[in-house]
């Protein structure tokens, strides 16, 4: 009887303390937060920043860090982590209070065992990128000086737009110049100015001048040209960086479509060229009544497209063969294509319907558009003027055949949506040649 009720008694109690520390861990860190890791086509992690030193051999710490960004659409706990490589690992634990955009900073866990470039595959709820770390195989530390020291750098080359109030991403960066006389591993920082910094960590392989990126983080609070200290032991060396105030957009639409709104763009790709496009008149098309928008080209034209938009979303009316120069149609076939929406976020995509029709040289063929959001809230500079909340948006047609699956016909085209303004920038690409490229010169958005 007192061996049973002693038995039963710490079965009591254990389970008391099992559940005691489940309702602890299910329960005191809350509803889970759901979301997901921003990235660019190739899987990366956008933007990205790494930070600390790494070696083969050597413990990481608190220094070692990889910084991603989430896009938050229900707050609540959660757990950021990479696998294990080489002996190490990176992971952020906590809450997020808001919805939005959020920098997590993931901290480094382990050794890493040998030289190379690692790659991580970071994760959050569902979604996943990719970011590479760099390992040196000597925990020695290098020996350089900044070229222009202690005056400007040499050879520095600002790359990116500052606009103020935009998060900075990795288009945003500093190149500088350096002269190693020993190689080894190297961290090169910025101080913080008007809430952004720059940082750089490695290793150099070889002596010698050497040309080195430094990666932007923060967001410019103030307008002005700011001037960094960049600081590499006791070598330093100064670059300054405009930010430009933000154009206030008319509306909040990115692809107005007012009468009698009109834009013109530089052709990039055949200096001298321009297009104008104007909305000129309405047109009732199967029910739904579309804006017309009259183009002209240098020595052609005019064409007129036909746009609409219902809710968020925007449609053209027109060829659904228009954006491939991979098959034309034999009987052209009209649809509606969703080119672009609103409310995106970094990482967002959408594909378009499918268009089945029988092309020129014969056979039985499928389109459809794949649309990626590169950037959501993009600060972008392009003739001298600064736009913010802009959508970079990334299109890739793709065709198939009855037998086969989907391929890319190896176009890439590019669009720049500011809000209140529209397209700013564009760039058509087919294997790697351009096809077209134009920038805004000016307009007038009613």
């Amino acid at each position: 009887m007192i061996k049973n009720l002693v038995s039963s008694l710490s079965i009591t109690i254990f389970l008391s303390l099992f559940f005691s520390c489940q309702k602890e861990i299910n329960f005191e860190a809350g509803p889970l937060s759901v979301g997901s890791l921003k990235k660019d086509l190739n899987n990366n992690c956008m933007p990205i920043i790494t930070g600390g030193t790494y070696v083969a051999g050597q413990n990481i710490g608190d220094s070692n860090y990889i910084e991603v960004e989430v896009n938050v659409t229900i707050p609540g706990s959660y757990i950021i982590s990479t696998d294990t490589v080489n002996g190490y690992s990176f992971k952020a634990a906590g809450r997020f209070t808001n919805t939005g955009s959020a920098r997590i900073r993931l901290t480094g866990i382990g050794k890493p065992i040998a030289a190379g470039n690692n790659s991580f595959i970071v994760r959050y709820n569902a979604s996943s990128c990719q970011v590479s770390i760099p390992v040196s195989n000597s925990g020695n530390t290098a020996s350089f000086t900044l070229q222009g020291s202690p005056n400007t750098c040499m050879n520095d080359t600002v790359v990116g737009s500052y606009v103020k109030a935009c998060l900075l991403d990795t288009s945003n960066k500093v190149k500088i110049s350096v002269n190693v006389t020993i190689p080894g591993t190297y961290t090169i920082s910025t101080n913080t100015i008007n809430g952004y910094n720059f940082l750089r960590s490695g290793s150099f392989t070889a002596t010698g001048i050497q040309t080195i990126i430094l990666a932007a983080s923060g967001t410019p609070v103030n307008q002005g040209t700011d001037v960094f200290t960049v600081t590499a032991g006791a070598s330093t060396c100064t670059f300054s960086i405009p930010v430009l105030p933000a154009i206030v957009p008319p509306n909040n639409d990115y692809f107005p479509l007012t009468t009698n709104s009109h834009w013109t763009y530089d052709e990039l790709f055949r200096p001298g060229d321009s297009v104008t496009r104007k909305i000129i008149d309405s047109v009732v098309i199967n029910g739904p009544l579309y804006k017309i928008m009259e183009e002209q080209v240098r020595f052609t034209g005019p064409f007129q497209y036909n746009f609409r938009k219902t809710g968020s979303d925007y449609y053209e009316y027109g060829s659904v063969d228009k954006y491939t120069n991979s098959l034309k149609f034999g009987s052209p076939i009209v649809r509606e294509i969703p080119f672009l929406k609103e409310n995106l976020t970094a990482g967002d995509s959408w594909q378009s319907p499918e268009y089945t029709g029988t092309a020129t040289f014969g056979q039985v063929l499928t389109i459809q558009y794949n649309y990626y959001c590169l950037n959501a809230n993009a600060g972008v500079v392009i003739n001298g003027n600064a736009f913010a909340n802009v959508y970079k948006i990334k299109m890739m047609p793709q065709i198939k055949s009855i037998n086969n699956p989907y391929g890319s016909t190896g176009e890439v085209y590019t669009y720049y949506y500011a809000k209140g303004i529209g397209i700013i920038y564009s760039k058509g690409t087919r294997d790697g040649f351009t096809l077209f490229e134009l920038q805004i010169r000016n307009w007038l958005v009613n």
